[in-house]
Protein backbone atom coordinates (compact mmCIF):
# COMPACT_ATOMS: atom_id res chain seq x y z
CA UNK A 1 0.00 0.00 0.00
CA UNK A 2 1.31 3.45 -0.92
CA UNK A 3 0.56 6.52 1.18
CA UNK A 4 1.46 10.18 0.80
CA UNK A 5 2.87 11.85 3.92
CA UNK A 6 3.86 15.48 4.36
CA UNK A 7 6.77 16.06 6.75
CA UNK A 8 7.02 19.62 8.04
CA UNK A 9 9.36 21.52 10.32
CA UNK A 10 10.21 25.17 10.76
CA UNK A 11 12.51 25.33 7.74
CA UNK A 12 11.22 22.36 5.75
CA UNK A 13 14.67 20.79 5.68
CA UNK A 14 16.34 19.81 8.94
CA UNK A 15 14.29 17.89 11.50
CA UNK A 16 11.63 16.85 9.00
CA UNK A 17 14.34 14.99 7.06
CA UNK A 18 15.28 12.98 10.15
CA UNK A 19 11.63 12.14 10.78
CA UNK A 20 11.11 11.17 7.14
CA UNK A 21 13.77 8.48 7.19
CA UNK A 22 12.53 6.97 10.46
CA UNK A 23 8.91 6.89 9.30
CA UNK A 24 9.71 5.51 5.85
CA UNK A 25 11.79 2.68 7.33
CA UNK A 26 9.22 1.81 10.00
CA UNK A 27 6.33 1.91 7.56
CA UNK A 28 8.20 -0.29 5.06
CA UNK A 29 8.49 -2.93 7.79
CA UNK A 30 4.68 -2.80 8.04
CA UNK A 31 3.96 -3.04 4.32
CA UNK A 32 3.41 0.67 3.70
CA UNK A 33 5.31 2.55 1.01
CA UNK A 34 5.58 6.22 1.92
CA UNK A 35 5.70 8.93 -0.72
CA UNK A 36 7.14 11.84 1.21
CA UNK A 37 6.73 15.55 0.67
CA UNK A 38 8.99 17.97 2.57
CA UNK A 39 7.31 21.14 3.76
CA UNK A 40 7.44 23.83 6.40
CA UNK A 41 4.86 24.53 9.11
CA UNK A 42 3.98 27.89 7.56
CA UNK A 43 2.44 26.16 4.52
CA UNK A 44 0.89 23.08 6.14
CA UNK A 45 -2.60 24.58 6.45
CA UNK A 46 -2.69 25.22 2.70
CA UNK A 47 -1.74 21.56 2.11
CA UNK A 48 -4.78 20.15 3.91
CA UNK A 49 -6.21 17.35 1.77
CA UNK A 50 -3.03 16.81 -0.25
CA UNK A 51 -1.79 13.81 1.74
CA UNK A 52 -2.91 10.90 3.90
CA UNK A 53 -1.07 12.28 6.93
CA UNK A 54 0.98 15.30 7.99
CA UNK A 55 3.79 14.92 10.52
CA UNK A 56 5.18 18.10 12.08
CA UNK A 57 8.38 18.41 14.09
CA UNK A 58 7.57 21.95 15.20
CA UNK A 59 4.72 23.02 17.42
CA UNK A 60 1.52 23.94 15.59
CA UNK A 61 -1.60 25.32 17.20
CA UNK A 62 -4.18 24.20 14.68
CA UNK A 63 -6.02 21.12 13.49
CA UNK A 64 -6.84 20.44 9.87
CA UNK A 65 -10.23 19.55 8.39
CA UNK A 66 -9.21 16.82 5.93
CA UNK A 67 -5.80 15.50 6.95
CA UNK A 68 -4.73 14.03 10.28
CA UNK A 69 -1.76 15.83 11.77
CA UNK A 70 0.72 14.21 14.17
CA UNK A 71 3.30 15.73 16.47
CA UNK A 72 6.57 14.17 15.28
CA UNK A 73 8.85 15.68 17.93
CA UNK A 74 9.35 12.23 19.56
CA UNK A 75 10.95 11.12 16.29
CA UNK A 76 13.68 13.68 16.97
CA UNK A 77 14.02 13.31 20.74
CA UNK A 78 13.38 9.51 20.67
CA UNK A 79 11.23 9.90 23.82
CA UNK A 80 7.96 8.19 22.95
CA UNK A 81 9.18 7.43 19.43
CA UNK A 82 7.76 3.90 19.26
CA UNK A 83 4.29 5.11 20.26
CA UNK A 84 4.32 7.76 17.54
CA UNK A 85 5.51 5.28 14.90
CA UNK A 86 2.75 2.85 15.88
CA UNK A 87 0.15 5.63 15.67
CA UNK A 88 1.42 6.61 12.21
CA UNK A 89 1.05 3.05 10.95
CA UNK A 90 -2.42 2.78 12.51
CA UNK A 91 -3.57 5.95 10.77
CA UNK A 92 -2.06 5.00 7.42
CA UNK A 93 -3.62 1.53 7.54
CA UNK A 94 -6.96 3.03 8.47
CA UNK A 95 -7.30 1.09 11.74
Amino acid sequence: MKKRVIFACTSGIATSTIATEKVKNYCAQHGIEVENIQSDVATVQSQDGMADLIIVTSKVSYDLEKTPIINGVPLITTIGEEDVLEEIVRILKGD
